[in-house]
């Protein structure tokens, strides 16, 4: 009958395989020891008579080691922050508001625009995108044939890209 294996065997016997595991996990050796170095400090502890797989129990102890690591690492980086020195760096994508009154003259001559087309452009225009309507169900609704909602509304938008790109 085989003897029983004590902690410190299992863990000689695998650290070779634990300290490649480490390392392709961090990319530095150097962290990957000091990963494998806390395993043994944690399974030492640990009674190893209960354990099946001693090899895969290694591999977990050494990813969740080094996630902890990972997690530490992030918070002291952001411990010491200055609040308002992050806050600067952060772009805004906020119109200006040069751009937002421009946004708006240009939306009320669209506006404007969609309201002086005939009657059945106009309701085809806003059914389509104003309520967001599909072709099918705007001829239907207007008695019209797919195609010629999709004209109307075609060549409703051609008129609002001319009055957006008159306003740029």
């Amino acid at each position: 009958m085989k003897g029983k294996r004590t902690s410190l065997q299992l863990y000689e016997a695998h650290r070779e395989r634990l300290l490649n595991y480490a390392n392709r996990l961090s990319g530095d050796r150097t962290l990957a020891e000091d990963i494998v170095q806390d395993v043994w400090l944690l399974f030492a502890r640990q009674p190893v008579e209960h354990i099946s797989a001693p090899l895969q129990y290694l591999r977990t102890i050494v990813r969740n080691l080094f996630i902890t690591r990972l997690r530490r690492t992030a918070d002291e980086e952001t411990k010491d922050v200055d609040f308002d020195t992050v806050v600067e760096g952060i772009a805004d994508h906020a119109a200006s508001p040069e751009q937002a009154v421009s946004a708006r003259e240009t939306l009320a001559r669209v506006l404007a625009v969609v309201d002086a087309m005939p009657l059945r452009q106009a309701e085809a225009f806003k059914l389509y995108y104003f309520e967001g309507l599909k072709l099918r169900e705007i001829a239907a609704r207007l008695d019209l044939s797919i195609p010629m909602v999709h004209r109307l509304i075609a060549d409703g938008m051609t008129i609002c890209d001319r009055i957006y790109e008159e306003g740029l």
